[in-house]
Formats: C-alpha cells, structure tokens, sequence
C-alpha cells in the first residue's frame, strides 16, 4: 500500500469582503497525494489554486474539512514541507549563498555546514562563480535557481510550488522545468505544483488535478500521466501520447475556462 503524503478531505475555503460579502473560493475537495509523486493542480483564473496549495502549507486554515500529512493532522505551519512562490521570496541583502542558507539557519543548523551546504547547491543548481552575488545582480532565471535551491536546501519531504516559472520566457522556463524534474528524480520528494499552463502540468506531472471555474470551485477530474521518465522535455510535446493526454484533460479544462469567461462578463 503506496503511503500518502498528503490528504485533503472535503476542503472548503470562505472569505468575507470588507463589506461583509462571503466568497467560497473553493468547495468539497478531496485530495491523496501520494509519496514521492509530482502531482499538477491546474484551473482557470482565479479558481482556488494557490488557496488549496496555501492551506496545505498551513499558511491559511480550512473553513471545512481536514489536511493530514504523513497521517497526521495538520495544525499550523506545515513543517513537513518548502514552498516556492510565484515571485521568489530572496532577500535583497542577503547574497545568493546567504539566501540559500536562510532555511539552515532557521532550523538551527550549524554555521559553517550551512555554508557550506550552501555552496554545494549554489554549484548544483548552476550558479557558480554567483555565490556573492545579490539578487538584483541576477537574470530572472538565475533568481529562480536560488529559489530552487533554497526550497530544496532543507530537504522536505513536500514542496509546494506556486507558478514559479509563470514570469519566464519560454526556453528559460523550459530549462527550469528539467532542473525541478532532476532535483525531484534525485530526491524522491513528493510535488505539488500549480500551474495555468497545461502543456507545463502534463510534460512534468504524474497526475494532473483539474479544478472547475469559481467561485466554489471544485476538482472535475483527474488524470494519471503514465508518460516514461526520464523525460526529454524538449521533444515532449511532439509525442503522440502527450497530444492524447492534452485532448483528454483539455476537454475539462475547456468547459471551466469557458464557465469562468461567462462569470466573468456576467460581473
């Protein structure tokens, strides 16, 4: 029996607006992630994404229902787990080495392995001769290689990813894309990433998790991606099987993004 890293049982999520208007943003989900696996949420715009990946960070509590990690109820901070936001979370005083070892030195670890710790990833994730380097001083895509490193650094047992690739142009994406699925394969780790793009969720995941169109949103569907790994994420697309994952999934994904267009026009 494969272990779940991640359950979410009937998940609901309301707001109130300053004026006292209640939102759901999101209804009824249920969730197993399992251990080691890289699983993909994605939806239209504005249909709970990041709500449902911020309350299994423990940076936001359910309105309803249950989060368990490992079999245990999540009460707080989720310390099993490393979140990669859409816009990087680097200090701008610190260097890139000091940015890295940030997580270290939160968990009490010692100096001067944290240093050195930090090196080895500031070399794993391409950033040598950067080391000292401040975060205004990098390309966008060398802040995202610090920002891998500093998710990855602690070794969680999750991480949970936020479009952190969203702000990037399409061949630097890609090769943020390979560096997550080494760093991923290398660790064993389990995945949740949330993406819009759906070409992104299917040559990654391996399970893709479709939300409907807000408010209350609610899952619609999920597919097993059972594509071979390793995967040569420049050649991917062209597949036929990967063309055969996209018609599936994008038949749901289709309705909702329509659903939230109407919404929208109705507003």
């Amino acid at each position: 029996m494969s272990i779940v890293s991640v359950k979410l049982t009937n998940l609901a999520r309301r707001f109130v607006s300053p004026k006292g208007n209640r939102y759901t943003a999101v209804q009824n989900i249920s969730l197993d992630v399992g251990k080691g696996s890289f699983v993909s949420i994605v939806g239209p715009s504005g249909c709970g994404k990041s709500t449902i990946l911020n309350m299994t960070a423990g940076l936001m509590e359910p309105s309803e229902g249950t989060i368990h990690v490992f079999g245990e109820r999540l009460k707080g901070i989720n310390r099993r787990a490393s979140y990669m936001f859409q816009q990087d979370a680097l200090l701008p005083w610190k260097t890139v080495v000091g940015n890295i070892e940030l997580g270290l030195h939160l968990r009490g670890k010692d100096a001067k392995e944290s240093r050195e710790l930090a090196l080895q990833w500031v070399d794993r994730v391409g950033l040598k001769g950067f080391a000292d380097s401040y975060p205004y001083q990098l390309s966008g895509g060398m802040r995202k290689r610090a920002a891998m490193a500093q998710a990855w650094i602690v070794k969680p047992d999750i991480v949970l990813m936020d479009e952190p690739f969203g702000a990037l142009d399409v061949h630097t994406r890609l090769r943020m894309e390979g560096e997550i699925l080494r760093l991923w394969a290398e660790s064993g780790e389990t995945v949740m990433f949330v993406t819009h793009d759906l070409e992104e969720a299917i040559a990654l995941s391996d399970e893709v998790v479709v939300l409907s169109a807000g408010p209350g949103s609610t899952i619609v569907g999920q597919y097993g991606v059972d594509l071979p790994r390793p995967r040569n994420l420049i050649d991917i697309k062209t597949e036929p099987r990967f063309g055969e994952f996209y018609r599936a999934i994008w038949s749901d994904l289709r309705k909702e993004v329509l659903k939230s267009y109407e919404r929208s026009d109705e507003a």
